[in-house]
């Protein structure tokens, strides 16, 4: 239970304030320019920390099953790989293609939208995961 709240806490901290840092003062003019024809006039902030702590705890919960399997491989880069993979699943292929597929939604906006949540967001979901176990003893062991 340790690692599993706090693995949770602390991919939520990284990635609700990794995201808001990616979505509005990096890339916020680009998203908008491109998604003006959809895009709300005011996020709903509080629905987007939802999302994020289901998503923690969804990381938190399949991370030690994952690790398990994956014992005797390195814990940084199984941890790394499982974000990743978390990532294309929860972003990439569920929401990313299904939003191309249901909204007027620029091609160009899904690839750069779905590339930073499988590869940035879920590397470094890998990275505080790999962490907290070091600290709160790794769940395959």
């Amino acid at each position: 239970m340790k690692f599993f709240w706090s693995a949770a806490a602390a991919v939520f901290l990284v990635l609700f304030n990794m995201g808001y840092v990616f979505h509005e003062p990096l890339m916020g003019a680009w998203f908008q320019q491109r998604e003006a024809a959809i895009a709300r006039e005011q996020f709903i902030i509080p629905l987007i920390g939802v999302a994020f702590v289901c998503y923690s705890l969804v990381l938190a919960y399949l991370f030690p099953i994952y690790r398990a399997y994956y014992a005797a491989s390195p814990l940084v880069s199984t941890a790394v790989r499982f974000g990743i993979l978390m990532g294309f699943v929860w972003d990439a292929l569920q929401g990313g293609i299904i939003e191309v597929a249901t909204f007027k939604m620029p091609f160009s906006v899904f690839l750069v939208d779905s590339g930073y949540h499988v590869f940035v967001e879920g590397t470094m979901a890998g990275l505080v995961l790999a962490a907290v176990a070091r600290w709160a003893g790794d769940p395959a062991r």
